[in-house]
């Protein structure tokens, strides 16, 4: 379950770098909007604060923080932390104190990687300007995107961004199969200076923990 919800995470911020590369440009209003969404994670490191809900009866919403920089994250749940340097993955189970150590193929990196998708976008996207124009008390634009492939794993995409900023407050995907995932981002840093070592498993300080390398 963990694992599903990383990927739809993923996938979700996935949206607001990913979507903009496609060629199918219905919008020229909303493809200006998502530029500039976009160009939130590509100046430095970002670091969001999140909750996440999908549509799977019985499942709750699940709170996290991921920090990004490039190609590298850090996903911190109650119940898992995930560093990805680029290349090697670690997946520290709080409950087990155990780490699953991988190095993820560039296919299994489409759904863990929100940086590996762009490439497959340009495959093509319609998106247009929606009804909504407030969300919580801000000004926001509402923003549709729908898959042009039927077969394309995220078939259609809302986004509610910022009129002052661009930061996205709530993203929604709807994948293939019909499965929703639902992103509240409930604070957003942006241009941080994040040293490489944050996206890298450090033994020291987890001593106890039980290293199962998958690769």
């Amino acid at each position: 379950m963990y694992y599903k919800r990383l990927r739809l995470l993923l996938l979700s911020l996935c949206c607001l770098t990913c979507f903009i590369e496609t060629q199918a440009q219905k919008d020229t209003r909303a493809r200006q909007i998502l530029d500039r969404t976009a160009a939130i994670f590509a100046q430095g490191g970002v670091q969001v604060s999140f909750s996440i809900q999908t549509n799977t009866p019985g499942s709750a919403s699940m709170k996290g923080t991921i920090l990004i920089k490039g190609d590298k994250f850090q996903l911190e749940t109650p119940s898992t932390i995930t560093w990805f340097d680029g290349k090697t993955q670690w997946s520290y189970l709080v409950d087990n104190q155990e780490v699953n150590i991988s190095n993820p193929t560039p296919e299994e990196l489409q759904s863990i990687n929100p940086y590996s998708f762009i490439g497959l976008y340009k495959q093509g996207y319609q998106y247009h300007i929606g009804p909504l124009k407030q969300y919580k008390g801000n000004n926001i634009t509402e923003i549709n995107l729908q898959a042009e492939n039927p077969q394309q794993n995220i078939q259609h995409a809302t986004l509610y961004v910022s009129n002052k900023d661009g930061q996205p407050f709530f993203i929604k995907i709807t994948d293939c199969n019909k499965n929703t995932n639902s992103i509240e981002i409930n604070s957003l840093k942006k241009g941080l200076n994040l040293p490489d070592n944050r996206f890298v498993f450090d033994k020291k300080k987890y001593p106890q923990a039980e290293i199962i390398d998958l690769r």
